[in-house]
């Protein structure tokens, strides 16, 4: 295979001092590339370039302030010496009294605002890949054996959120995060339709994500901004002991290959350009990483929950992921290492 772009060339990474961030800029620093990561403010990713520093030597990561992510014209300097872009930065709040004002918009805003300034603004730009999520196709109306495949979309939330707006109902968060994801996705492809840039445009969508913590964090303040791998981190430190608690869509996928996805569309881009790519590893259970836990970590038998070991739902998958795997080479890490990965990279922290 012939890489779109060649080793040793600039990729930019939004929110790189993010949980998904971070490792999509390891993964294409260790795939060869130079990465330039965007941070709102460049103090809080000096931990971040310091670790990277360590890791690959310097030279390889920069760091691009961006400040107020909702100014007009924002990345317009950052795209303009740089091959591919890898836009991961989204607003994650769960707290609003307004998710349309504060998560919707800004989702979709800064999308479009990327994409704009790398169509004006970025001569060399190759390829442009998203960060999306399975919250962009579900659809609570589909039927219960519905298998999801990158054909479906969840256009719902959004038309919910209005809908509630109109009348001054409260808007439930997380109606608020599946509208920001859904509508800042098909925001991308109108922007491909209408202004039809020169670079590739593709869009990644993540199941539950777990795996490694980069850069390995030094306080527990800093473990609680690792998103999604949190939950994975309460079964070992104890505070989650409720193993019922399902977090929907029940479906998970290692953080290094969300990252590895990203690299790869970036250097497919003859058979990426166009495509969305949904990835899962598969079902999982609450009981079932404790098993792991309990197992691997024998000293916190009295901290992490017990449950019913080996009686956990064996949930039907019915997310279709194997496209990322035809065309990309994704090969899905299996869950028993993921959770083991996403402890390791914490558990110094943790002390008995």
């Amino acid at each position: 295979m012939v890489s779109s772009i060649p080793t040793g060339a600039r990729v930019l990474v939004t929110g790189a001092t993010g949980y998904v961030g971070a490792s999509v800029a390891n993964q294409f620093m260790q795939s060869g590339y130079v990465v330039v990561g965007t941070a709102r403010n460049a103090k809080k990713a000096e931990s971040l370039k310091t670790f990277f520093d360590a890791k690959y030597g310097p030279g390889k990561f920069e760091i691009f302030e961006t400040g107020d992510l909702e100014k007009e014209g924002v990345f317009d300097a950052a795209v303009k010496d740089v091959d591919a872009i890898a836009h991961v930065a989204s607003p994650v709040v769960f707290n609003s009294q307004d998710p349309i004002r504060d998560v919707i918009q800004p989702a979709i805003n800064g999308t479009v605002s990327l994409l704009t300034s790398a169509h004006k603004y970025g001569k060399n730009v190759k390829h442009v890949v998203i960060t999306s999520s399975i919250a962009s196709i579900l659809d609570p109306r589909v039927k219960p054996d519905h298998i999801y495949t990158e054909k479906d979309w969840n256009d719902l939330p959004y038309q919910l959120a209005l809908q509630a707006q109109a009348k001054g109902e409260p808007i439930p968060p997380f109606l608020g995060y599946g509208a920001s994801k859904n509508e800042a996705e098909r925001a991308v492809w109108k922007f491909k339709e209408e202004h039809k840039p020169s670079f590739a445009l593709t869009t990644i969508l993540p199941s539950f994500v777990y795996g490694t913590v980069i850069p390995t964090p030094q306080t527990i303040d800093a473990v609680k901004s690792a998103s999604t791998a949190v939950q994975i981190i309460n079964l070992f430190t104890g505070d989650t002991q409720d193993l019922t608690m399902k977090f929907q869509p029940v479906a998970y996928i290692d953080v290094g290959d969300v990252a590895r996805a990203h690299v790869l569309a970036i250097e497919k881009a003859d058979v990426a350009d166009g495509q969305r790519y949904l990835l899962n590893a598969g079902p999982y259970d609450l009981q079932q990483a404790v098993d792991v836990l309990r197992k691997n970590f024998p000293e916190r038998d009295h901290i992490i929950a017990k449950g019913e070991p080996g009686n956990y739902t064996k949930e039907a998958n019915r997310y279709d992921a194997s496209k990322a795997t035809r065309e990309l080479g994704i090969q899905y890490k299996k869950f028993d290492n993921v959770v083991l990965d996403t402890v390791n990279s914490v558990k110094h922290l943790y002390k008995l």
